[in-house]
């Protein structure tokens, strides 16, 4: 058994295709499916079944294959150790991003944290928070900017900020006379949305108490939306308001659209989590110092009384 091995049955459990998980791992494909084979007879067992399109991974390489992903993971904590020794911070960092986060938090700090380290590869993708939590069990991805608090199994979260929560209205809407706003004066029927995933949507709802009710059906116009900047042009034009995090408002020309909340302010937290075997901790420092030091003052780096965490719904416990 060698680790080249473990890393074609992960790729070939991932990918479900021989020929796609060789070209991934860039060898031929004789190449990988004569070398699973040789595992599969050394151990006496089926990976994969062939004959399933596409392949299936059998009940006893589930088994071994999460393992094998312990083993590789735990392998590459070499290299990793030597730099930290060596107090090097080279190679490559993946960083995935909740859409809600990354248009608006990103540019405050990346500039000046690769200048920092350049000999840092630095990746970033943007994706939704089930996809950097199943990105980061795979090691696809080093770390995760994220809301929490969230539940999985074999992840690890540090807290960076708390950022709180601003309604933006439409001139028609009846919050536009409110100097501050409460919670209780939050209409669900007004209340512009994004699109199922985001977990700033379920946030929203949970804000408002939301629930479907017949005069929703009835409207004529029902629009959600995977942008915060489309649903602000929609709240221009038409009526109503949304939520939006703090950062997300800083380029906002238009104050009078903006309401505050009263004390305690509803609030998200934002944090980093990464996977239990991740093992750059001097990268790891220097990115969280990096980010709060580029914070405005209005977002808290830790709670207080005026802070209002608005949890998750328990369906993002995964």
């Amino acid at each position: 058994m060698t680790l080249t091995q473990l890393n074609y049955i992960v790729a070939v459990d991932k990918f479900k295709n021989f020929g796609v998980a060789a070209q991934n791992c860039e060898v031929t494909q004789p190449t990988l499916s004569m070398q699973i084979q040789k595992l599969e007879d050394e151990m006496g067992l089926i990976l994969f079944d062939r004959s399933e399109q596409p392949i299936k991974t059998t009940k006893s390489g589930e088994i071994l294959i999460k393992q094998a992903k312990v083993i590789l993971r735990e392998a590459a904590k070499f290299s990793e150790l030597v730099l930290e020794d060596k107090d090097e911070t080279r190679g490559e960092i993946r960083i995935g991003v909740i859409p809600t986060l990354a248009p608006y938090l990103m540019p405050m700090f990346l500039k000046d944290f690769m200048k920092q380290n350049p000999s840092l590869r630095v990746i970033v993708e943007e994706l939704q928070t089930s996809q950097i939590l199943e990105k980061l069990d795979d090691s696809q991805l080093d770390l995760g900017l994220l809301v929490t608090p969230i539940e999985h199994a074999g992840l690890k979260s540090e807290p960076l900020f708390y950022e709180p929560f601003l309604a933006y209205v439409s001139e028609k809407s009846p919050l536009a006379k409110l100097n501050k706003i409460e919670q209780k004066d939050l209409n669900s029927n007004e209340l512009w949305l994004l699109t199922d995933g985001h977990c700033f949507r379920e946030q929203s709802l949970l804000l408002c108490k939301a629930r479907k009710k017949s005069s929703d059906v009835n409207k004529q116009l029902q629009f959600e939306s995977g942008s915060l900047e489309t649903l602000k042009k929609m709240i221009d034009q038409e009526s109503g308001f949304t939520l939006l995090p703090y950062l997300a408002t800083m380029d906002i020309k238009a104050s009078k659209r903006l309401k505050e909340f009263t004390n305690p302010v509803p609030s998200r937290e934002v944090s980093l989590i990464y996977n239990q075997f991740f093992r750059k901790d001097k990268i790891k420092a220097n990115l969280i110092e990096t980010i709060q030091r580029h914070l405005p003052k209005e977002v808290a780096r830790s709670t207080t009384k005026a802070v209002q965490i608005v949890d998750l719904p328990s369906g993002h416990k995964v």
